[in-house]
């Protein structure tokens, strides 16, 4: 069973002795431990002198009201378009096994593998104190009472919370119950922004690199012997400043088989030479594809495609895409490849249809390398609008980005922070400080766009009733 499992059941066993003793105990309420529902609610009165202070600027407070709505009407909408487009990923996901637990699913440091622990309770905290600090403050800002502030728990921490007299709630106008609830959204919004501008500035201004443009790997679906991380920076004692270089190394130099080259790569500052074969490497099989239905097995390099006219040597990715960008829906063509034993073989394939090319059914890489060059690592890590050309593709890059800690992205992966320097401090302590503002500001945007949620109990839901 996955750790995080066995950890929430014991959690929960340690709970429900906790929860029913809370709901029974006078002196556990008033103490400030109360049930509400299968929750506990750790009533204090933190931070309440502080919400009457600055809620007393009621024109200014009034301004991020009519703001706060806009910002969540929005958000609201950004919501809503990730949950269709994951709905409509989810048979995708399910057929390919490749679906994440519960644990991704609880914003949790130590519980969810991508969240770091440290850097993940610091981002965490400061989310929602920000959170309800914003509900505490439009509250007294609309003459509406604050009873208590604190932490609900149910089996772990699930956030802290502001609690508002109910009666004023209730007396208040539409527009002030309208403001209360859009603050905590906008909020934790307008701090994500803030820490994203702050960290595109810092990174932008003062983090260099002496590797370019130099081809590296990000990550691999099969081990050719080089580490993850690793730049390349020459091939059989050739100098390679860019991708391209590489690539057209490969073409000149390749046969029509799976060629073997001496790779010279840095690796955390050190430099090793390896050799290494580098080929069409087949990464994914796509599910009953006419690749899939064929003889060729996942892992296996291909070597040659012919359509009969012309027979093309694959010693790169490109030469692969290229060559089916000429194929057609029904064709025939010939494939020559080494499966993972080693065995060269040839067998024919009828291709499929996809936007009228024909379709092969196989995503493809260079001996099952991700590579990226230092540059575009970083640009895409702080930059959710890197490579985007349409309005339609800014708004997915919103969404991508959103999601790009489940790629690693942190702005960076850990394992890519060496390629880079830093101007202006110790590099080590410089990315300590970009990490704490990157998961921060992440956890601040996820509990702002989340709560937009239309449905009760998320904040979203309350702006309808």
């Amino acid at each position: 069973m996955n750790v995080a499992y066995i950890v929430l059941l014991i959690l929960f066993v340690i709970y429900v002795p906790i929860y029913l003793y809370v709901r029974k105990s006078e002196k556990a309420h008033n103490a400030g431990f109360v049930t509400w529902g299968p929750t506990i609610m750790i009533k204090t009165r933190w931070g309440l002198k502080m919400m009457d202070r600055v809620g007393k600027h009621k024109r200014l407070w009034n301004a991020f009201g009519a703001f706060s709505l806009v910002v969540s009407f929005l958000l609201m909408v950004t919501i809503i378009a990730i949950l269709v487009i994951d709905i409509s990923l989810l048979p995708n996901v399910i057929a390919s096994g490749t679906s994440m637990g519960i644990e991704y699913a609880l914003a949790i440091p130590g519980l969810n593998p991508m969240l770091p622990l440290v850097y993940g309770i610091i981002g965490l905290v400061i989310a929602m104190v920000v959170h309800e600090l914003a509900h505490g403050i439009q509250s007294r800002a609309n003459d509406v009472k604050v009873e208590s502030s604190g932490i609900l728990y149910g089996v772990v921490p699930l956030g802290a919370f502001v609690e508002p007299d109910e009666a004023d709630v209730e007396k208040s106008s539409r527009k002030a119950k309208l403001h209360l609830y859009a603050a905590g959204i906008t909020t934790n919004f307008v701090m994500a922004a803030v820490l994203f501008t702050v960290m595109f500035a810092s990174i932008s201004g003062f983090v260099t690199t002496d590797y370019d443009d130099n081809p590296a790997i990000y990550a691999e679906s099969y081990d050719i012997g080089v580490p993850v991380s690793s730049i390349f920076t020459m091939v059989d004692g050739t100098p390679i400043d860019d991708y391209t270089e590489f690539v057209n190394y490969l073409r000149v130099n390749g046969t029509p088989g799976l060629d073997s080259y001496n790779m010279t790569y840095v690796y955390k500052n050190e430099t090793f030479v390896k050799e290494v074969a580098l080929g069409v490497y087949i990464n994914t099989l796509v599910k009953d594809s006419p690749v899939f239905k064929s003889d060729i097995p996942l892992g296996s390099y291909l070597l040659t495609m012919s359509d009969g006219t012309q027979t093309v040597s694959l010693e790169v990715p490109e030469d692969f895409t290229s060559f089916m960008s000429g194929t057609t829906p029904g064709e025939t063509i010939t494939v020559c490849y080494q499966d993972p034993n080693g065995d060269v073989k040839t067998v024919e394939v009828v291709l499929g249809e996809k936007d009228g090319k024909g379709f092969f059914g196989a995503s493809v890489s260079l001996s099952g390398m991700s590579l990226t060059t230092p540059t575009i690592l970083l640009d895409s890590g702080i930059n959710p609008f890197y490579g985007r050309e349409s309005l339609s593709d800014y708004a997915m890059g919103v969404i991508a980005y959103i999601g790009a800690p489940f790629q690693g992205f942190s702005p960076v992966p850990e394992s890519c922070v060496w390629w880079y320097d830093c101007t202006i401090m110790d590099a080590d302590a410089f990315w300590i400080i970009i990490y704490i503002i990157y998961w921060t500001f992440w956890l601040n945007l996820v509990l702002g766009v989340s709560n937009a949620l239309p449905a009760v109990p998320f904040d979203g839901g309350f702006l309808f009733r």
